[in-house]
């Protein structure tokens, strides 16, 4: 099986220790709310690249692996996108 990569919006909230617990991704026009965090621990992605691997159950009862790579938020996919934003390019400095 293979899987994609796509980089999301992820609203965080971020603790004063500077742990994180992500709240709702953003993908598209769609918000889906992350019930439960199941696991955290730092792996690689099958899609690639690697991390802080937040598996999570999210309202539309999918479980979903949410990564945290250096400074912003990917998933994983088995569907591919035609348009989406698939992460195959290395980060730019758009926005810094």
């Amino acid at each position: 099986m293979k899987l994609f990569k796509y980089y999301v919006d992820v609203v965080t909230l971020i603790f004063q220790d500077g742990s994180f617990k992500p709240l709702f991704v953003c993908w598209g026009k769609h918000r889906y709310r992350i019930e439960k965090v199941l696991t955290v621990r730092e792996t690689y992605s099958k899609a690639g690249g690697c991390g802080i691997c937040y598996t999570c159950r999210m309202n539309n009862g999918q479980q979903r692996n949410l990564f945290w790579e250096r400074n912003r938020w990917f998933v994983e996919s088995e569907i591919y996108i035609p348009g989406a934003q698939e992460a195959r390019a290395e980060p730019s400095d758009k926005g810094m």
